[in-house]
């Protein structure tokens, strides 16, 4: 037990409290910082604050999940859009982490429709009222996020990123078509082409003309949702539109090889973080 010379009783359960929230701090970070896998965290990166936040929207309140360094900034942003369970401990880590790394991380919560603001995500429910939300109605909820973000004093506002997983993987394409202020964006295997679905009217494939910000995509060969011919199409059209991108396809890797589960592939999962952090820095952080 640490020995406190000052024997006054007030103090000593003064200094005895803030010992004990100061080491609880430190658990709770170092806790965030080991959950995903592929994630290697050097000392001496900022601690980060983290909560839920609300925002107006345009069918009403949108929530989220908002992570940032504990400084005063202004730090860039990148906007988290989450798989199709919703804002779930790992997007939620993936938000922090961002935030450790320098940036204001925000994941919207697309099911703040059908659900409420603040819904929690991993449910079958979260992924049925998914499963349900429209293109149009999903990119004005991201829309939301950035205006959310172009107001915040902590957040450089003409440096405001996305990154998407799986179904946001598809949303982070469509964003990225989608809205002019977005400065670069992150794809984890978002699909390419849709199915036949009346909610999702054009693929990311035919709008790849309209590509306004630097694209990174991490995909894999084995995944057997996301045909590797349907990347090289993608690589193709943004090609030939004179589109900023770089693709990079695993050849073992899976669907959903970042996140901890049966398909989690370590070697991919640590490169393509990697790759997202160091092409995030490159459009974000300029000068």
């Amino acid at each position: 037990m640490m020995e406190i010379c000052d024997r006054n009783p007030n103090n000593e359960r003064s200094l005895s409290r803030r010992m004990f929230l100061k080491v609880g701090g430190w658990l709770v970070m170092a806790a965030g910082m080991l959950r995903i896998p592929g994630i290697s965290l050097a000392q001496g990166k900022p601690e980060v604050i983290s909560g839920n936040v609300r925002f107006p929207g345009k069918a009403g309140t949108v929530g989220g999940y908002l992570s940032r360094p504990a400084g005063t900034g202004p730090f860039p942003a990148v906007i988290v859009i989450h798989e199709n369970r919703g804002v779930t401990e790992y997007i939620q880590d993936v938000t922090k982490n961002l935030a450790h790394e320098g940036y204001v991380g925000l994941s919207v919560n697309l099911v703040s429709r059908s659900l409420g603001p603040d819904y929690p995500g991993g449910s079958d429910e979260a992924m049925k009222a998914l499963g349900q939300l429209s293109d149009a109605d999903a990119m004005a909820d991201l829309d939301a996020g950035m205006a959310y973000l172009q107001k915040q004093p902590v957040v450089f506002t003409n440096s405001i990123g996305c990154m998407g997983f799986c179904m946001g993987g598809r949303f982070s394409l469509l964003f990225a078509e989608h809205n002019k202020d977005l400065k670069a964006a992150v794809v984890f295997y978002g699909r390419t082409i849709n199915k036949i679905n009346p909610l999702q009217p054009k693929s990311p494939l035919d709008l790849a003309p309209e590509m306004a910000a630097p694209l990174l995509g991490n995909y894999g060969a084995a995944d057997a949702g996301i045909p590797v011919d349907s990347v090289k199409q993608l690589e193709e059209a943004l090609r030939k539109n004179n589109k900023t991108f770089d693709i990079k396809v695993y050849p073992e890797a899976k669907h959903a090889f970042h996140r901890q589960g049966p398909n989690y592939h370590a070697e991919a999962a640590k490169d393509a973080w990697k790759r997202s952090i160091d092409w995030l820095a490159k459009y974000l952080k300029k000068g």
